[in-house]
């Protein structure tokens, strides 16, 4: 018996299948020799400006390797006087605390593109509503590469601070600036 429900089963999609036919399934069997595609033939015109961004052009070869023999040779940036700091190092800061302010120092690199630094005190004590605001030290980078040191002042007492040191650039590819920390330092608590 199982067998026999079995057969059915298989059978019964294949009978389904021829139900269902009307006029306009025919009427797509006929229209089948027909071309639903009409294609117009145009002459093309040249444009008088390009449609697309013209770039520049990089000294960098380009293609399919082996690149030629007269490849750019990379230009180290720093020097043994000067080494390159990188920056995806945040905890670079150095900071000592007094009774109301904190003494922070942290890497200047001396590069050209770096317009000033702000150096700010966060506190890292939980307080109940409004958080004081300590506001921002503005530093002028040195001239060359080495340890730079600010004094930040007003702070409360007993209250645990951390120094954020953010430099301040130009875009090199618009006449903006724009912030971003370069070094932070660990948690120090005011006496």
């Amino acid at each position: 018996m199982g067998r026999r429900w079995l057969g059915l089963l298989v059978l019964a999609p294949l009978v389904l299948s021829g139900c269902g036919k009307d006029s306009s399934s025919k009427e797509a069997e006929k229209a089948a020799g027909k071309s639903w595609v009409v294609v117009a033939n145009g002459t093309p015109t040249p444009s008088a400006a390009p449609s697309r961004a013209v770039g520049k052009s990089t000294p960098f070869p380009t293609g399919f390797l082996p690149l030629p023999t007269t490849t750019p040779a990379p230009t180290p940036t720093g020097s043994f006087a000067c080494p390159p700091v990188k920056n995806q190092i945040i905890n670079g800061a150095d900071a000592t605390a007094g009774t109301t302010s904190g003494t922070v120092t942290w890497y200047n690199p001396a590069t050209a593109d770096i317009v000033e630094y702000r150096i700010t005190a966060i506190s890292q004590d939980a307080m109940l509503g409004n958080q004081r605001d300590i506001g921002w030290t503005v530093v002028t980078p040195g001239a060359t590469c080495g340890y730079m040191t600010a004094t930040i002042v007003g702070l409360d007492r007993q209250t645990r601070y951390v120094f954020s040191v953010d430099a301040v650039s130009t875009r090199s590819d618009s006449d903006g600036t724009y912030g971003k920390t370069v070094a932070r330092s660990r948690v120090v608590k005011t006496s």
